[in-house]
């Protein structure tokens, strides 16, 4: 990976001064680190790729069943990993790790996508904060097999709790469905939709002079509308998050257009997208090149 990022910035040192490429390591819950995990954190901290060494740690197997419990050793082994990466190299590009998750103790299923997992997300933000420490946490993960209304549910729930939170990067965020072990490209576009309502919420309410509106509500004066109002012009774009995928239309027009739901037009979003980029994103000589330095690489 590191050949491949280099090449395709142009240099190791051009990578090293702008990454664009990072890596996961994990310990191995309880409080264990693998020899191969610990090879992995040294190479990229002294060639100075982003790392984080994130605990996966699943409360009732793999640490404490209270969920206390398992953030408090959840912070030992993050805190370690960062410990390890400022040995192998002072001033490393380490983040805190965190994924936390539980298990369903009725019937040992694994459930990413639970109340709690999202709970202990947003504590861990918190934890790392708490050293002024860049974190990556885990949200937008599910249970579910396939897009549906349990997947909507869950995946929203966490996203919106850890970023409420102040994570600095979410990781499994976009296209995961049945506690990671599947990928869907119409829950991406899903996804990439939920994201955005959620960065509207994160930027508020502007409160300023003009966003009172205090002219435009005399100007309109009782019993008038704003639908032409200068105001309302100037402000429409910036001040709402405008879906692509939900179905915003009254039941007459909705079933003219044959019942369209979410899932049935992220499936359209995504034929488009796959259409519209089939000759990728790469340019066609960086290309070619990678094709000659990398022959092992398939389907470039």
């Amino acid at each position: 990976m590191w050949e491949l990022a280099g090449f395709v910035a142009g240099g190791k040192e051009k990578l090293r001064q702008k990454p664009f490429v990072s890596v996961i390591t994990n310990p191995i819950s309880p409080l264990t680190f693998g020899y191969d995990t610990l090879d992995i954190l040294k190479f990229c901290c002294e060639n100075g790729i982003p790392v984080t060494c994130a605990p996966a740690s699943i409360s009732g197997t793999t640490a404490p069943a209270t969920l206390a419990g398992t953030l408090s050793q959840m912070h030992a082994e993050a805190l370690a990993g960062v410990a390890m990466a400022q040995v192998y190299a002072p001033g490393a590009r380490v983040l805190y790790g965190a994924v936390p998750s539980t298990m369903d103790l009725r019937n040992m299923e694994y459930t990413m996508g639970s109340v709690e997992m999202a709970l202990m997300n947003a504590a861990a933000v918190k934890l790392a904060k708490l050293y002024h420490l860049p974190i990556y946490a885990s949200a937008g993960v599910t249970e579910a097999k396939r897009p549906d209304i349990q997947a909507g549910c869950e995946k929203s729930l966490s996203s919106l709790m850890v970023a409420m939170s102040g994570a600095d990067l979410i990781h499994l965020a976009a296209g995961m469905l049945d506690s990671g072990n599947s990928i869907s490209y119409e829950q991406y576009v899903i996804d990439n939709e939920i994201i955005g309502m959620i960065y509207r919420i994160l930027s508020g309410i502007r409160v300023s002079t003009e966003t009172l509106g205090s002219d435009v509500i005399e100007e309109v004066g009782p019993g008038g509308n704003y639908v032409m109002a200068d105001h309302t012009v100037e402000h429409m774009m910036e001040e709402f998050f405008y879906p692509d995928l939900a179905v915003r239309c009254n039941f007459d027009i909705w079933e003219q257009r044959g019942r369209p739901n979410m899932l049935s037009r992220a499936k359209e979003r995504v034929e488009k997208i796959l259409k519209e980029n089939i000759d990728g994103l790469l340019d066609p000589e960086l290309i070619s090149g990678i094709k000659v330095r990398f022959p092992e690489i398939q389907n470039i």
